[in-house]
């Protein structure tokens, strides 16, 4: 199987690929994942993500097989692959550490402030969402109150026949 391998140039199973040709992608997957396995591992230092970044590569390289572009390379699109999700698992990481860090360094108060302005944002968000639903009037009302400082008196104006009615 090996020898099939080398027969083969990278444009002509793409195309094949493209054709929903499972052998093509079998070739295309002995030729690359292994060097992308080995390439992954020098940056992830785990061979299950490695291994999972592989799978994931491929997968992703099957369900774009229609857009699969025969004239330009496969191999640079397998490999910026592999670069932009250990890129993003390195990012992830580091996220993870500095939260790890935070909680046990008892910065209680970071985490809390945070959950705090995560919290103040959803409650804006629906807020928001909820006075949308409004009328126009009541919605410009609301905002009078709310936002600029009138209170609910100052917020209608007169009544053209007086206070009386």
């Amino acid at each position: 199987m090996a020898g099939e391998n080398v027969h083969f140039e990278d444009s002509s199973l793409a195309e094949r690929i493209r054709k929903d040709d499972k052998s093509a992608f079998k070739m295309l997957y002995d030729r690359y994942s292994r060097k992308v396995y080995y390439f992954s591992l020098k940056y992830l230092s785990s061979n299950v993500e490695a291994e999972e970044l592989v799978q994931i590569i491929f997968i992703k390289l099957w369900e774009a097989r229609y857009s699969l572009d025969a004239g330009s390379s496969v191999k640079s699109y397998i490999y910026k692959a592999a670069v932009n999700h250990i890129y993003n698992c390195l990012k992830r990481r580091k996220i993870h550490d500095k939260f790890v860090e935070a909680q046990t360094t008892g910065s209680d108060s970071r985490s809390e402030n945070l959950y705090e302005e995560i919290f103040f944002h959803d409650l804006e968000e629906s807020i928001d969402a909820a006075v949308k639903r409004l009328p126009e009037q009541q919605q410009r009302i609301f905002r009078l109150s709310r936002y600029d400082g009138f209170s609910y008196p100052d917020s209608f104006p007169a009544w053209p026949l007086g206070e009386d009615c």
